[in-house]
């Protein structure tokens, strides 16, 4: 049960691709099978560069999840330069974006936010996922990559981009691992809390994924192209298919066996609760090559 107020969190990664839509749809399943109903939870992608239909418009469709895959910022081919051409206009962003979080958050237990590209994507309009999880209130999920060295140092710097502005990191989720080899999951899972331990023990790793071949599509989702202008009526996602339906199993079973959720829960709770405390651990943190 839910003590403090309906609670946010933003998915961010270090780019495009990492796997955003991916976690942020496995959280939404391991929320339905963790117990929440439909109505008590929601998604929305308030800053996109997509507009065609996605697994997790379509799997929250079918749901009745509360769901806004194409928000009120949309970078078509152009945008930036309407934008800055247009400062009065620029300025109202992040607002726009607020005021979706605020309607479809309304009488929910949970919003997933979904973060577009890497957490600067939409600086240079005044939108970046950091100005976003500010004004959402949203403490932050980052969506980490294989590997030790580059995975930590890519954390870090979305980490800190975020925290600049103090906003709660909670950790991460790590996405893609091999199964076997040098940069095998147990490994990587062995040296990366290790890290987290020593170097940033507010942070933790909440989960580590492996590569799963029916999750191959998903990619390929997140890295749809740009468009040249926002749809003026956001289509329908449309049915789900055999092939959809494969890849909701499957991050049903890898969030089950691999995701801690009733400690990331916990700590979104906390962090949302009292965000001054993962701010006043911001002073601690190493600052060298790695930290």
């Amino acid at each position: 049960r839910m003590v403090h107020a309906p609670l946010r969190m933003m998915v961010a990664g270090d780019r495009s691709s990492v796997g955003k839509s991916t976690i942020s749809l496995g959280l939404l399943v391991a929320l339905l099978d963790a117990g929440f109903l439909p109505h008590e939870v929601a998604y929305i992608k308030p800053a996109t560069q997509c507009v065609s239909s996605t697994l997790v418009a379509r799997f929250c469709e079918e749901q009745g999840i509360a769901c806004e895959h194409i928000g009120p910022v949309v970078y078509y081919r152009g945008f930036t330069r309407q934008q800055l051409d247009n400062p009065s206009e620029r300025n109202a962003l992040v607002a726009q974006c607020s005021e979706a979080v605020d309607r479809i958050s309304t009488g929910k237990r949970i919003t997933v936010i979904d973060g577009v590209g890497y957490p600067s994507v939409g600086s240079v309009v005044g939108c970046s996922s950091a100005d976003l999880a500010v004004a959402c209130a949203a403490p932050v999920l980052l969506v980490g990559k294989p590997g030790v060295g580059d995975a930590v140092d890519s954390f870090n710097l979305c980490a800190r981009y975020f925290e600049a502005q103090a906003v709660p990191v909670l950790g991460s989720i790590f996405n893609r691992l091999a199964p076997s080899g040098f940069y095998s999951l147990d490994t990587c899972r062995r040296y990366l809390r290790k890290y987290m331990a020593g170097s940033r023990p507010r942070q933790r790793v909440y989960g580590m994924l492996p590569a799963h071949e029916t999750l191959g599509t998903l990619g390929a989702e997140e890295a749809c192209g740009l468009s040249f202008e926002r749809p003026k009526v956001p289509p329908s996602a449309g049915p789900m298919t055999e092939q959809d339906r494969a890849a909701v199993a499957a991050l049903s079973a890898l969030f089950r066996e691999h995701v801690d959720l009733k400690q990331l829960l916990a700590d979104l709770e906390g962090a949302t609760a009292r965000p001054s405390e993962w701010a006043a651990d911001l002073a601690q943190y190493p600052t060298g090559v790695g930290g």
